[in-house]
């Protein structure tokens, strides 16, 4: 008896005792994440009026204003609702490691997602609207190995300097939000190494784009390498950096080369060589450039059973170049000036043999314009010589920020875009007819009230008014409205 009430006493204190130990290596636990609720209003995103359609998908026919039959948006607009939820759970343990898991929902209300040509289907939907995608998951370790190394494996954000090289890799992947440049899914499957020997900062990331099956020759990898330098004054920074997307996946041959022969494995790599510079004059002031140059090859896409078109070395230049002044006062004024250059190609024959300068800036993180910058990318125009944006342009933007109340921020930006390299009306036969280079310009605003620490309203208005490169009747302007209400916990 006495044996059986000593067991039943202890048992509790076993298990105690295990409990403390399983859980004894985790320090800190914090949770956070964010609710945030968007209304969306759009017009004329395919700059053509009268057409029944307000929002097309770039890999949809643009209905013209002549057309019969059914058309799927029988409205010149789209309006409707979208919510992003997301949960964040991040761990401090012993020995400076730490975890960090977040959880995202992305969804439009109760919406029918477009199918590949622009038609709402019930099918695409199916039972994923409410399922919880995974959107970070990795773990950091300090001082591993030597003391100045930080190693981070797993799904994380990267971002480099101001982001024109790295910062975004959007993502949507179950199609279920037509806002696609809205997502907060902007991970990469990566491992890095930084270095900290303050004041100078080094990373070696290297990160899996795309597996496709697990056999090396159709993978999509990324390779960057990026210097950090702090100055003691002036708030100054410099750094220069190699990013390197090897891409044997885009190209893989699923067939022959036109001639029932396997193809084989057909690169289209781009490398990039850069350096960024900024500093403050004066505290007043902030001033800074950018330049990359990329090389590397590139082939045009293939229909599975059609030749390969011949290699092309890539020779592209970008460039960007900005400079701030804040006034001294109450209302926190800023105004900003930014001039961005990325290169672009006249030659888009997939016959071509010559260099090719098309700017290739799949992750770069500022956004310029919000509607131009989707441009041919998330939805399509009705101009059949288009190109999507992001290359081929060069652009000046005037910006600025006022705080007339503590609680309330006012933003406004206008860009002005013109094409780098001719445009033709065929865009695969540069013998054609020139285009004009005037893009187009877009106008911004923004009012952000903040109601309280935790709780943010944001209403934006874009418009994108077309240049000389749009006529008739493909030169509508596209209007954009977007209330947000946003909840951090």
């Amino acid at each position: 008896m006495q044996k059986w009430v000593l067991r039943m006493m202890m048992t509790p204190l076993v298990v105690l005792g295990l409990s403390g130990l399983a859980f004894a290596e985790t320090q800190n636990v914090k949770v956070s994440g964010s609710i945030d609720a968007y209304s969306f209003y759009r017009t004329n995103f395919d700059l053509l009026d009268n057409n029944d359609a307000g929002v097309v998908p770039v890999t949809a026919a643009v209905p013209s204003q002549s057309h019969t039959g059914t058309v799927a948006q029988r409205s010149e607009s789209d309006n409707f609702f979208m919510s992003i939820t997301q949960v964040e759970v991040a761990a401090d343990m012993t020995d400076n490691v730490s975890t960090v898991i977040n959880l995202i929902n992305q969804r439009d209300w109760n919406a029918e997602p477009l199918d590949g040509t622009g038609v709402p289907s019930a099918a695409n939907q199916g039972n994923n609207e409410f399922d919880i995608l995974l959107d970070l998951a990795y773990v950091q370790m300090k001082e591993i190995f030597y003391a100045p190394l930080t190693l981070t494996i797993g799904r994380q954000d990267l971002l480099f300097g101001r982001g024109f090289i790295i910062g975004w890799n959007p993502q949507d992947p179950q199609s279920l939000f037509q806002a696609d440049e809205f997502t907060q899914i902007q991970s990469f499957d990566a491992i890095r190494a930084t270095l900290d020997f303050n004041p100078w900062t080094i990373d070696f990331v290297y990160s899996k784009l795309d597996e496709n099956s697990t056999n090396a020759e159709n993978d999509r990898d990324l390779y960057i390498t990026n210097v950090n330098y702090k100055f003691a004054e002036y708030n100054a920074v410099a750094e220069g950096y190699y990013v390197g997307e090897v891409d044997k996946g885009t190209l893989s041959t699923a067939g022959t080369d036109g001639t029932n022969n396997s193809a084989g494995t057909k690169d289209n790599d781009t490398h990039t060589l850069g350096g960024r510079v900024q500093f403050d004059p004066i505290s007043q002031i902030t001033l800074g450039g950018e330049l990359a140059y990329q090389f590397g090859d590139y082939r045009a896409g293939k229909a599975a059973t059609a030749a390969f078109p011949p290699a092309r070395d890539r020779d592209a230049w970008g460039a960007d170049l900005f400079g701030e002044y804040r006034w001294d006062n109450t209302w926190k004024p800023m105004l900003g000036l930014q001039y961005v250059y990325l290169d672009g190609e006249t030659d888009l024959s997939a016959a071509s043999t010559q260099s090719y300068s098309s700017w290739n800036g799949s992750f770069r993180g500022p956004i310029y314009g919000w509607y131009h910058d989707y441009k041919e990318v998330y939805w399509a125009t009705s101009a059949p010589n288009d190109q999507a944006a992001g290359q081929n342009q060069q652009h000046i933007s005037v910006y600025g920020t006022l705080q007339p109340m503590e609680d309330l921020k006012l933003t406004a930006n206008y860009w002005y875009f013109w094409a780098v390299d001719d445009m033709h009306t065929t865009t695969s036969n540069p013998n054609t007819s020139v285009l004009s280079d005037g893009i187009g310009h877009e106008i911004d605003l923004a009012a952000i009230y903040s109601y309280t620490e935790d709780v943010t309203f944001t209403f934006m208005a874009d418009w994108f008014i077309p240049g000389d490169l749009y006529s008739s009747p493909n030169d509508a302007t596209a209007t954009q409205l977007v209330s947000e209400v946003k909840v951090v916990f």
